[in-house]
Formats: structure tokens, sequence, C-alpha cells
């Protein structure tokens, strides 16, 4: 091996293990953490809008009609509200895991780099030692796999939402917009709901008209509401983990095709 292509690998080795001590300052770490945050937030609001939802039509499903007052002991009208309720629900869980994932993304991706980084400085250190002192092949490609590992923690997977950070926002900006608009409209006048007490303890719904009227307009336009909440659900599983995970299949592929060894 030559001088200088020794001396590059030892630089480079050198650059990996700052980067390691350093990983907090790392522009690529805190964009991509900067990504998976503003995902988490995203994914925060609309966990809340969910559950607002959910509280709503959970308590027009108790509303009690008997003639024109609402009282204890008669018909619940809005039962045929139960199934939307428990898809609101399950879509509302769902969001609340990628909450959580995206959440575990941003406080992780720094530490994984580190960790990466320290792979990369410490199998190419030993690499170099190796080739000093003769080392036999199995640990050659042991030290190999583990630099071309490191750098996929390190670079590939931080650089992979980088790039997701890019491109995502274009490619769903028009159906996240859209569908965001019909949430809107659809949810847009649903309000705490406000129960008080008569004296003998029944509880009385303030405004019953116009309550009915808002889990009314649910009932109808429940498919447009289910449909928009799975799509906007969708755009954030493709941001932070389908879009992602293509970017980075990509850069294993590259790597294991550098990582295979040379034949002689």
């Amino acid at each position: 091996m030559r001088a200088s292509r020794q001396i590059i690998l030892f630089v480079i080795a050198m650059a990996a293990l700052v980067a390691m001590a350093f990983f907090d300052r790392n522009p690529l770490v805190r964009q991509a953490e900067a990504y998976a945050e503003d995902i988490a937030t995203s994914s925060a609001v609309l966990y809340v809008s969910l559950r607002g939802v959910n509280a709503f039509l959970s308590a027009a499903q108790e509303i009690e009609v008997g003639g024109s007052l609402v009282v204890q002991g008669t018909a619940q009208p809005f039962k045929v509200l139960e199934p939307i309720d428990d898809t609101v629900e399950r879509i509302s869980d769902i969001v609340f895991y990628v909450m959580v994932v995206t959440g575990i993304l941003s406080v992780t991706l720094g530490p994984a780099s580190a960790v990466g980084a320290a792979l990369v400085g410490v199998a190419l250190i030993v690499w170099l030692l190796e080739k000093r002192m003769g080392a036999g092949r199995r640990v050659t490609e042991i030290t190999r796999s583990l630099g071309w590992y490191g750098a996929i923690l390190g670079v590939a997977v931080p650089l992979a939402f980088v790039l997701a950070s890019l491109f995502a926002d274009a490619m769903t900006r028009d159906v996240w917009a859209e569908n965001e608009a019909i949430l809107e409209e659809i949810t847009g006048s649903i309000a705490p709901v406000v129960v008080e007490e008569d004296a003998r303890g029944w509880g009385v719904w303030e405004d019953a008209k116009e309550y009915s009227r808002l889990a009314s307009a649910l009932v109808d336009r429940a498919d447009a509401l289910i449909a928009s909440y799975v799509t906007i659900l969708s755009v954030f599983v493709f941001r932070i983990l389908i879009l992602p995970m293509m970017l980075l299949g990509g850069f294993v592929l590259v790597v294991r095709m550098w990582a295979k060894p040379r034949a002689a």
C-alpha cells in the first residue's frame, strides 16, 4: 500500500473519531434530527385532533332523545357513530405510535451516528495496523465489514433522512393540503362538549340541537373524514419510514458492493 493512501485513511480515521466526539454539532445529523422532530410535532397535532373527534363521537353516542327534550332513559339515535368512533380511535393509536417512533428517532440519530463514526475510525486504524503487521485475511474481512457498517450508521442513516426532508415535502405537499382542508371543513366546527346537571342530577346537554346537527354532519361525511385521516397518516408513514428506508436501501446496496473483498 502506498504511503499516501495510508495517510489519507489515517486522516479519515481521525476525522471519524472527531465526528464521534462532537456528534451533536454534526450538521448532517442536526438536519436529520430536525426533520424527525418536525414530523413528530405534526403527528402530535394530528393526534390531538383525532382524540378531539374521538371524544366528540363518544359523547354524541350518549345523547338520549325523548320527544323534543334531552332526558334520561330514552333513545340514543347517534349510536350509529360507533363504527366511525372506533375507526378514528384506531387511526389515533397508529398516529400515536408514529409520533413515538419519530420522537425516538430525533433523539437516537445523534448517538447512532457517533457509534457509526467510532466504528469507522477504529476499523480504519486496526486495518492500517494489520497492513503493517501482516494480519490474517479473516481479521481484515471483519474490520472491513465493521468499517462499512459504521459508515451506514454514521453517514447513510442521517443522509437518508436529510435527502427525504428535501424531497418528501414536494412529493406530498398537494395531497397533504387537500386532505388537511377536508378535515378542517368537517371537524372545524366541533367544540368541546358542555354538560350541565339539573336539580335532579340528570345530565342535560347544552344546545342539544346544535350538537346533534354536528353529529349528523359527521355521519353524512364519514367516508371523507376517514379517507382523509388515512391519507394524512399514509403521508406520515411515507415521510418518516418508506422514503428514508428506500434511500437507505440504495446506500446499503452500494456498501455491500464496495464491502466485498477484492479478488487477489
